[in-house]
């Protein structure tokens, strides 16, 4: 399931890792039969997703590892380690939809914490020939070791499926400092959101790899690079629901699918599988293609003739950032929301977020033809956002107020919020989600929301941080 050929250079997908226990060395005991029994374990599929921002158009993240922590172990107990090796995501590239950051089994139990080392965050503003005319290394408290705390444990099951998306929000996790002399200087703090497949709904999913024993409803998706198919597989399931499309964007059967074909998958992360909304069959040939993801933002309203024209926002190796696409909605193209749910093309307008993926036509005029497989479309308002001192908490009304900067008390509804404090620990940044029973007047917060003129804005996020 490569992916850095569609999307970005500076994205390469975390795959095919299988998962390894690396806490203290137990001995395991015998059964009746002096055998030594075989420890139950289940799958855990890790997606990673970013919420938007304007202010670059890379935010490129080096992670080097990921591990679990069992439930109830402190920070010298068992870890099981996800992910060991160097790897760079441009977290921009995930705004409307989530990718696989990696798959394995690990023993089956309960978790409390997610352990991530992140050595460098890069921000990058390009120009519109896709130049670098500005980068910034953002500094990385704690040297960049990172644990999330969920108020809840995680559990693995035996033979179970746990999908989890983390939603790394890259506009709130930066934080912007300007110092005495005028400069800016800009902070990694991290705000990261665990999203658990069944407590909450996840974004749809964007693979691609080779498909490996079709069948008549489905079929396995691995690594271009394996030669059969083995655990680190997705099972893809097909329904009534799902459109096929060949490499020129023409609806066909979904039986035009062989064992060996390169394909693209639009889909809903399940426990068991993938359910495909729209799959997209490569050309069997070597040279490069123009099928592609476009990211994004639309320029005008859909006409009479199924097109609309966006300006990209990022280079993906096809054209690039502020190229300007004539976009054809083709006989099998659906539009999206984030969450798979099918909406009308009048949602598209001047200035709506969109990832269109599709068959490039270049041309040697300035404008780009595009045949559309797929939009999908955010329309959600950006948060303000507000920092201040805590001077009042009303659990029961589920309210606070906040003494901003600018020196006025302003009330804020937290029912809704996703709260989170961020302290440094044993050389780590630790992250709790919290609850407003947590929050105390005098602590200091960045709080993010959408100010509608009502009595109280409804915060989305509330920070509180000593780091």
């Amino acid at each position: 399931m490569k992916l850095s050929k569609l999307y970005t250079p500076f994205f390469l997908l975390l795959l095919s890792v299988l998962l390894v226990s690396c806490g203290g060395s137990d001995t395991a005991s015998l059964d009746g039969d002096g055998n030594v029994p075989t420890a139950q374990t289940g799958r855990v599929s890790l997606l990673i997703t970013d919420g938007p921002t304007d202010e670059f158009d890379q935010v490129n993240v080096t992670l080097e590892s990921i591990s679990f922590i069992s439930d109830g172990d402190d920070n010298s107990g068992h870890e099981t380690v996800i992910f060991d090796q160097s790897e760079v995501i441009n977290l921009l590239a995930l705004e409307n939809y989530s990718n696989l950051l990696s798959t394995g089994v690990i023993p089956a139990g309960s978790y409390s914490k997610i352990r991530l080392h992140v050595s460098q965050v890069e921000l990058v503003k390009l120009d519109g020939d896709g130049n670098v005319i500005e980068s910034h290394i953002a500094k990385l408290p704690a040297n960049g070791k990172i644990d999330l705390n969920p108020r809840e444990t995680f559990e693995v099951t035996g033979n179970g499926h746990l999908v989890i998306e983390l939603d790394i929000d890259a506009n709130k996790s930066i934080h912007i400092v300007k110092t005495g002399n005028g400069k800016v200087k800009y902070n990694f703090r991290p705000v990261v959101f665990i999203n658990v497949l069944g407590e909450e709904e996840l974004k749809l999913v964007v693979l691609d790899g080779v498909v490996f024993e079709k069948s008549e409803t489905g079929f396995l998706l691995c690594d271009e690079s394996l030669l059969e198919a083995d655990e680190s597989c997705f099972t893809v399931e097909a329904s009534a629901q799902t459109v096929t499309q060949d490499d020129q964007i023409n609806v066909v059967i979904f039986d035009s699918i062989e064992d060996g074909d390169v394909v693209t998958v639009l889909g809903k992360a399940g426990i068991a599988n993938v359910a495909a909304l729209h799959i997209v069959i490569y050309a069997d040939e070597a040279d490069p293609q123009n099928l592609a993801m476009f990211r994004g933002n639309a320029t005008s309203m859909v006409d009479l003739n199924n097109v609309f024209t966006m300006a990209t926002d990022d280079d993906n190796d096809v054209v690039l950032p502020d190229t300007v696409l004539n976009v054809l909605l083709t006989a099998g193209a659906r539009i999206f929301d984030k969450f798979g749910n099918v909406v009308g093309s009048d949602v598209l307008d001047d200035g709506v977020n969109v990832d269109v993926f599709g068959l490039a036509v270049p041309d040697l005029a300035t404008v780009t033809d595009v045949d559309a497989a797929f939009v999908i479309f955010d329309e959600k308002e950006k948060d303000d956002k507000f920092s201040g001192s805590i001077v009042a908490v009303e659990t029961a009304a589920s309210q606070i107020t906040v003494t901003v900067t600018d020196g006025y008390d302003v009330c804020f509804a937290v029912d809704q919020a996703h709260m989170f404090m961020l302290t440094e620990v044993d050389g780590k940044i630790i992250s709790d989600e919290i609850a407003i029973e947590d929050l105390a007047a005098g602590m200091s917060v960045d709080i993010y929301g959408v100010d509608g003129g009502l009595s109280c804005i409804s915060a989305d996020v509330v920070l509180v941080t000593e780091i």
